[in-house]
């Protein structure tokens, strides 16, 4: 079942990833208070796309789900490209020595130390490049299939109270440092997982529910995106050590809200088209894998333009990242065809 408002919906979330990639190359640093509430607002989108593979799980695999069909087509799509583009990142960290994290490289000068270790770890953390983490932490969850089988059959109590008591835990976890641990990651956004699986199974009550309280859920973000900037002077989710004490994440919820919000709002042009969002979400994973290339590349001509950016200059940025990614995609889906998705999964 094809639904357009959730094509437009893929569409968004891979703008908002790229912007919040992009705040380096403009030269954002969001430091007065209206600043951070925008910034809190935007950082975080891949939330948006962990609701939405929740929601698709149930919509349209569940019914007459294939454990081995659903794996040999994911690995096609998602791990294959990430493999390749995983490659090329490495033999491009390791041909200028960029540096790693520190716990990637060994001590020693041996083969293991410095070259087969840290291929091994990038390559189960994808802790290496730009966003790549994504890929170990979504395969997890595709492993993981079996599991959400069953929480689909259960009472719908319970299923609340399962999706509640992990996003209280996730608050607490919050996300990795360096997004390196993945299973901290699955811990953190299995919630949104599993509520994206929920809004799936509930969707026309949540959309005459919450039809009519679209200022109340923008009411909602911008109120936790308010809070959250009192006290915290960065942006989205804090990143530390799984089981080290810090205040409760609050981008969370913010986010589930967000998601909700896009998901209701989104609905009122499900019968519209759109030309730009659906290329967007048509080109959405390509542009997720490419885009990381091209900040590196815009970011080695910056100090040829020597202007001062901030916000105003953010969309500019944004919007040539994902022009630049998705014509790369293009070239690439034109020039191998068929074989285009084993490079970018599209």
């Amino acid at each position: 079942m094809f639904l357009t408002s959730f094509a437009y919906y893929r569409g968004i979330a891979i703008v908002l990833i790229v912007l919040s990639h992009c705040y380096g190359l403009s030269g954002w640093t969001f430091a007065s208070f209206p600043e951070r509430v925008l910034a809190n607002i935007i950082t975080g989108g891949t939330a948006l796309f962990v609701f939405i593979s929740g929601f698709f799980f149930h919509q349209v695999f569940y019914p007459g789900f294939d454990y081995r069909k659903f794996m040999a087509k994911k690995l096609r799509k998602v791990v294959t490209p990430y493999l390749i583009w995983s490659s090329l990142a490495l033999l491009f960290t390791f041909a200028t020595h960029s540096p790693l994290p520190d716990l990637f490289v060994g001590p020693g000068a041996s083969l293991w130390d410095q070259w087969i270790r840290p291929t091994v770890f990038s390559l189960i953390t994808g802790g290496h490049f730009m966003a790549y983490w994504y890929i170990p932490f979504i395969l997890i969850l595709f492993l993981g299939s079996p599991l959400f089988l069953g929480f689909i059959d259960l009472p719908r109590r319970t299923q609340v109270a399962i999706t509640g008591a992990l996003l209280l835990c996730a608050a607490v976890i919050q996300r990795p440092v360096n997004n390196i641990l993945v299973l901290q990651s699955v811990a953190f956004y299995l919630p949104i997982y599993l509520t994206g699986i929920l809004c799936s199974l509930e969707k026309e009550r949540i959309y005459e529910i919450f039809s009519d309280k679209i200022p109340l859920l923008c009411t909602g973000v911008i109120g936790l995106s308010m809070l959250q900037s009192l006290y915290y002077l960065g942006a989205g989710s804090a990143h530390k050590a799984p089981f080290v004490w810090h205040y409760p994440d609050i981008n969370i919820f913010q986010k589930l809200l967000l998601c909700l919000l896009c998901m209701v709002v989104l609905h009122r042009y499900e019968h519209s088209e759109n030309r730009i969002l659906s290329t967007l979400a048509a080109s959405s994973f390509a542009i997720f894998f490419l885009h990381g290339w091209v900040i590196k590349g815009l970011g080695l001509i910056k100090p040829w333009f020597p202007f001062v950016g901030g916000l105003w200059l953010l969309p500019l940025v944004a919007g040539l990242v994902i022009l630049c990614s998705y014509a790369v995609a293009v070239l690439i889906k034109k020039q191998f065809a068929r074989h285009s998705s084993l490079l970018i999964g599209w």
